[in-house]
């Protein structure tokens, strides 16, 4: 860790579709290693207007450092979004800095009659 940028894996990550009703939602968590509390993490479209790939949800993390770092203790700090898209089959995570990673939508788990089941695709 250099202390200019938080730590992540793919490992740490992860999307879910949530189907409702009328729409279908896309609920991504994950979680850095910084380098001092109070970083503030976000997950933003990477690639705004016409998508040239409907099956990819591009978001990249930006990272805002804190004002005032306090002394350097490794801090896992969490980043979550939920995006409504009807045709990604997959989310792509990119950072300015480093080489990102390509995560597999899962389905939500639902519940039936008090069984827990995940549905498949």
């Amino acid at each position: 860790m250099n202390g200019q940028h938080c730590v992540y894996t793919a490992a740490s990550f992860e999307a879910t579709v949530i189907q409702t009703i009328d729409t279908r939602l896309i609920h991504v968590t994950g979680e850095g290693v910084c380098p001092t509390p109070g970083w503030r993490l976000e997950l933003v479209a990477a690639n705004p207007g016409v998508v040239p790939h409907p099956e990819s949800l591009w978001l990249e993390v930006r990272e805002v450092p804190p004002a005032n770092p306090r002394a350097r203790v490794l801090f896992e700090t969490s980043v979550e979004a939920m995006i409504e898209d009807a045709h990604a089959e997959e989310v792509v995570i990119r950072f300015r800095w480093r080489e990102g990673f390509v995560l597999p939508l899962r389905e939500r788990a639902t519940s039936v009659r008090g069984i827990r089941t995940l549905s498949g695709r």
